[in-house]
């Protein structure tokens, strides 16, 4: 009995891997569709932003900005607003959320009492520090934690994993040089369960991770420079990611990338809209060095595609 119970386990085990499918690509078939820029919302600068669908079905979108443009970079302050949108693509401003917060990302949990979680930076006691805040609402935000003090930096992404998250953060070495990512995976109440890895990427503006299922996420780092560090240019690569481990897939986002035109992803976790997903992702026309001051952004989705095998 026992050896026909073994022969059994092994038959369906060999037969669900036949069938399981793999992941071998990335596509995005149609041109991203324009969803919000500075002026719909009176803002003067709009800087990192990501977007959650609500258990009512409204599209939340979270932003760091200002009110004020021309902002010279040593006084570059950045507070978190918000804008909903009944259809994921039209969005009204509702307010600002928190002052002195940059580079952050909201998530939704497995915590009935505490459901949403905030990873940003600010500024404490002179050091550039990572924290986590609880929320009950998605409005305000408290109990904040500290994850990372100094190097950490943009994208800051929480994707959750049940009772714990995983945290994609870029760490800088050098301004602007010797960026990578790195992966840690915290509690939800920000208890560090796991050693901070670094993974693949040089040169990189920020990161966008998305949970693809309960074992593999996709990143997709948007590097900002050629290997020699001194070229202007923007482009991704897309990453199968099963912890530190890392496979390269087929991704042809930068197809879309116009000439003069910066990209940069945004999107902690896929948005899920009519049934399609989504990158959410911002543009701007300047260089770096003038997008402190003179930045003109567009936020944007495109939709994409997972191909298997």
């Amino acid at each position: 009995m026992m050896k026909r119970l073994l022969l059994f386990c092994t038959l369906a085990a060999a037969l669900c891997a036949c069938g399981r499918e793999n992941l071998v690509g990335v596509s995005f078939p149609e041109p991203p569709v324009e969803i919000a820029t500075n002026e719909d919302f009176g803002m003067g600068l709009i800087n990192y932003f990501n977007i959650i669908q609500i258990p009512d079905r409204t599209y939340r979108m979270y932003f760091s900005g200002n009110e004020v443009s021309g902002i010279a970079e040593d006084e570059w302050v950045q507070n978190l607003y918000l804008a909903e949108s009944a259809d994921g693509f039209h969005y009204e401003m509702k307010g600002k959320l928190m002052d002195a917060l940059i580079e952050q990302s909201v998530c939704r949990v497995d915590d009935k009492t505490w459901p949403y979680r905030l990873v940003g930076n600010q500024m404490d006691d002179g050091h550039q520090c990572m924290f986590l805040w609880k929320s009950k609402d998605g409005i305000t935000f408290t109990e904040s934690k500290l994850l990372y003090k100094d190097k950490h930096d943009t994208q800051n992404v929480m994707v959750p994993r049940g009772q714990r998250m995983k945290l994609y953060s870029r760490v800088t070495q050098e301004r602007y040089k010797n960026r990578r990512i790195t992966l840690a995976e915290f509690s939800l109440d920000g208890e560090q369960l796991s050693a901070t890895e670094v993974l693949a990427g040089d040169f990189l503006y920020n990161n966008a991770a998305c949970k693809v299922d309960e074992r593999y996420d996709l990143l997709f780092p948007t590097y900002y420079n050629t290997h020699g560090g001194t070229t202007d240019a923007c482009f991704f690569r897309c990453y199968l990611a099963d912890g530190p481990f890392m496979r390269e897939l087929p991704c042809a986002l930068n197809r879309w990338i116009e000439e003069n035109e910066r990209w940069f992803l945004a999107s902690p976790g896929f948005i899920f809209i009519n049934g399609e997903r989504y990158l959410a992702f911002n543009t701007r026309t300047e260089t770096h060095d003038q997008s402190h001051t003179g930045m003109v952004s567009k936020y944007k989705l495109i939709k994409v595609v997972l191909e298997y095998e």
